[in-house]
Parts: C-alpha cells; structure tokens; sequence
C-alpha cells in the first residue's frame, strides 16, 4: 500500500513539475534496458572473475 501511494505522489510530482508522460516511459524504458544489461552481461562476468580468483588462489 505504501510503495502505490508512493507511486502516485511521484506521479504528481512529476506532473507538477511539467515532467510528461513520454518522458516519464522513456526514463522507465531506459532503467529497464540498463537492468537487463547488468543482469545478463555484469553478473556473469563477476561470477567468472571471482571462480577464476578462487582458482589462482588455490594453486598458487
């Protein structure tokens, strides 16, 4: 209940401080994008850094 009044303030906000609804999407659009982008490129990545660090750990 709190996170959707939360939403709905910032809505206002937004419309108040003349943020339009284009805009708004596109923010989202962008937030969305950058997410997957971490989640499937970064996360991968750290995981293979730490498995190979680990490794030179243990045989040196």
């Amino acid at each position: 209940m709190l996170s959707l009044i939360l939403g709905l303030f910032l809505l206002w906000l937004f419309f108040k401080l003349g943020i339009g609804v284009i805009k708004i999407f596109a923010f989202l659009f962008v937030a969305i994008i950058t997410a997957i982008f971490f989640t499937y490129l970064l996360l991968p990545l750290l995981a293979l850094g730490l498995i190979g660090g680990l490794l030179w750990a243990v045989v040196r």
